[in-house]
């Protein structure tokens, strides 16, 4: 039986229409009954389908609709992207399934709906203002799902999908693969204040960290941390000593000195604030209603690698640059790539022939590999819709940071149907490029202003000149 699911789900049936056969392992084969639950649908379509029509003159591109200078500039821009994929006849055939766990549309929409933070703690530019809530959703709403996905990971809509690679962090040399990536940012002129590195996965045998029950997120934490607070994982990422574990419970505190640290560090997640009445809602809603109780964080002794354990998904390794070397991203991918192929050895991750490893953020899925760096564009960014066009066409979004006008954040749009290595690579590139440019603007700007002052000395000159 376990066969025959995991051959309908690698193959992405082609209808699903029949959700009442005896091999759809996905649905509810029940349709959706609520009527309050419908309504808000309706309400979310209609928005949905009238932000498509305010922007429909705009280019379509992947990312290109999303204009992130204010929370409801932002919210239009990700439902008039969505509105493309959400068509009538889409939306008519599958606002009434529901998947195994009795999700619905609405559980895939709903960080789409809702008014963003400076904070953006739902990430709504990168993933498109979807969630996937359970692993079903991807097989119940693919009319909807399959060719925003495609779109999303920059991906030809009309193409199939091709298998997911294998996993592939290094190069290979001499027909032996390598342990590490090096690529340092050419950084004269300071450009880079910080490089993040995330790749994330799932347990295969339990849902999402949303559904999981009290047991099972216990379960979960002790299995990962069994393989994580060892010194195999030590070795494994060039340390001799294991590191810290801080609980999530610990890290919420007020003044929590684990917060502030790892804030300083770059290696905070965004977090919901559940004394917020609304924020409390939509951790329910993301999070599930045992948050925070089974979650924590794994941390490295050098203070550059970091483990979330079920926080949105099971397994979180983010790792950053020094402040002494901000613009090494080899470094950081090279740390992640290290702890992901060890960890592939000891445990055994939720993944699709075609989808590669499944996530609850559809932009992390594939390779579960996401490159992260902070820049400092004073010239390109007084155009930020002309940075925006340069970075969509590289395959980079582009996240302002709401609370400092300084910096921006250029990340990875496609992390699915190639290896990692190729990621890396391709995205190395496409940040080299952009720093050119903004060092070219800068060149271009001083030389005018070089121009511009002879000019005026001339003119100085021959002003003093004629008086005498």
């Amino acid at each position: 039986m376990e066969g025959n699911r995991n051959e309908f789900f690698n193959e992405i049936i082609g209808n699903i229409d029949d959700i009442f056969v005896p091999d759809d392992l996905h649905s509810a084969r029940r349709e959706l009954q609520d009527g309050e639950i419908s309504r808000t649908l309706e309400r979310c379509y209609s928005v949905i389908s009238e932000s498509g029509k305010l922007l429909s003159g705009t280019t379509a591109s992947a990312l290109a609709h999303r204009k992130p200078l204010s929370a409801s500039s932002l919210q239009l821009s990700v439902t008039s992207y969505l509105s493309r994929f959400l068509k009538r006849g889409v939306y008519e055939k599958i606002k009434r399934r529901q998947t195994r766990l009795d999700h619905n549309l609405f559980d895939v929409l709903w960080p789409a709906m809702r008014k963003t933070s400076k904070a953006r703690h739902l990430e709504e530019d990168i993933n498109c203002g979807i969630i996937a809530p359970d692993f079903d959703v991807f097989v119940v709403f693919q009319e909807f799902l399959v060719p925003l996905l495609k779109d999303m990971h920059c991906l030809s809509i009309d193409a199939d999908f091709k298998p997911q690679p294998r996993l592939a962090y290094f190069p290979m040399d001499n027909g032996e693969r390598l342990n590490t990536a090096a690529f340092v940012f050419d950084d004269e002129s300071l450009l880079v204040t910080r490089c993040l590195v995330e790749a994330s996965r799932n347990l295969d045998q339990l849902e999402l960290p949303l559904n999981l029950t009290i047991g099972q997120l216990e379960q979960a934490e002790r299995l990962m941390m069994g393989k994580i607070f060892t010194t195999n994982f030590a070795d494994a990422i060039g340390e001799s000593d294991s590191g810290n574990y801080y609980t999530l419970t610990e890290l919420l505190e007020t003044d929590s000195e684990v917060a502030m640290m790892l804030s300083s560090l770059g290696l905070m997640i965004p977090l919901l604030d559940t004394k917020d009445l609304v924020q409390a809602a939509e951790s329910t809603a993301f999070n599930g209603a045992l948050w925070p109780y089974g979650r924590g964080v794994f941390v490295n002794s050098a203070h550059n690698l970091a483990v979330w354990l079920n926080c949105q998904e099971h397994l979180r390794v983010i790792s950053t640059t020094s402040s002494k070397d901000p613009a090494d991203m080899g470094a950081a991918y090279t740390r992640v790539g290290r702890a992901i192929s060890y960890l592939e050895t000891q445990l055994h991750f939720k993944e699709s022939y075609l989808l590669g490893y499944l996530q609850s953020r559809p932009s992390y899925l594939g390779t579960g590999l996401k490159m992260t760096a902070i820049v400092k564009l004073p010239n390109l960014m007084k155009e930020m819709d002309n940075l925006r066009h340069l970075c969509s066409v590289r395959g980079l979004s582009m996240v302002t940071n709401r609370l400092s006008k300084l910096t921006v954040r250029l990340v990875n749009m496609q992390s699915m149907g190639v290896v990692e290595y190729v990621l890396f690579q391709d995205y190395c590139t496409a940040v080299t490029n952009i720093l050119s440019l903004e060092k070219d603007m800068s060149l271009t700007n001083s030389k005018h202003i070089a121009t511009m002052l002879v000019k005026i000395f001339r003119r100085k000159k021959n002003s003093i000149v004629d008086r005498n």
